[in-house]
């Protein structure tokens, strides 16, 4: 019996020096998006995502906003021109008119 726990106890060990510490996990979690992790990297993200609810939740959401980016990406990079009417511009120049005198 104190053998098999030993030997529990070691496996876990092994384990936890193969997953990275949060900090390391966010950063895997947004390359894998962009390129393939080593099965190392990939290994030790999954035993850290296993043990760690903060940064698989972190995962889910960065991969529905890249997601999210890449399928409307058309309508991310149309920009639409932004003018003010004559009325909100005279009613900026005399703010700063008064701000001026006042200073």
């Amino acid at each position: 019996m104190y053998r098999l726990a030993n030997m529990a106890r070691r496996l876990v060990s092994g384990l936890a020096e193969l997953s990275p510490s949060c900090k390391t996990a966010a950063r895997l979690l947004s390359e894998a998006l962009d390129h393939k992790l080593t099965w190392r990297q990939q290994l030790g993200l999954h035993i850290h995502l296993v043990l760690c609810k903060w940064c698989s939740r972190y995962g889910k959401q960065i991969a529905f906003v890249h997601h999210a980016a890449h399928s409307h990406s058309d309508q991310v990079t149309t920009s639409v021109p932004q003018q003010l009417s004559s009325a909100a511009k005279q009613r900026i120049k005399e703010q700063l008119h008064s701000a001026i005198k006042e200073s």
